[in-house]
C-alpha cells in the first residue's frame, strides 16, 4: 500500500466551509434515501432485527420484498408510526 500524503494550505473559513458542505452533502444523501435494507430500518427505529421481524410478521410495519431481500420504505414506516403511536407499539414487545 502506497499512500501518499498531500498537504495543502486553508483559512479558516475555507475550512469551515468545506466540512459544512460536506455534512450538507451527507445529510442530504441520507435524506434522499427512500428505500431502507432491514439493519437500517433497525437503526432508524432503533430496534433489534428480532423486533423488527416481529412486527414485519404481524403487520404492523409494510415492507417490499425484491427477489429475496427485504426493504422498508422511510415513508411508509413513518407514516404507519404516526398512525400507530410508536411508543405503544414499542411496549407491545
Amino acid at each position: 500500500m502506497n499512500e501518499q500524503l498531500v498537504f495543502f494550505s486553508l483559512s479558516k473559513d475555507e475550512l469551515r466551509k468545506l466540512i459544512q458542505d460536506s455534512i450538507r452533502e451527507e445529510l442530504n444523501e441520507k435524506k434522499q434515501k427512500e428505500l431502507l435494507s432491514f439493519k437500517e430500518t433497525c437503526e432508524l427505529l432503533g430496534i433489534s432485527a428480532s423486533c423488527l421481524n416481529q412486527w414485519k410478521a404481524q403487520g404492523k410495519i409494510p415492507f417490499k420484498k425484491l427477489s429475496k431481500r427485504v426493504f422498508f420504505s422511510r415513508s411508509e414506516i413513518l407514516d404507519a408510526l404516526k398512525e400507530s403511536n410508536y411508543s405503544k407499539l414499542r411496549q407491545l414487545n
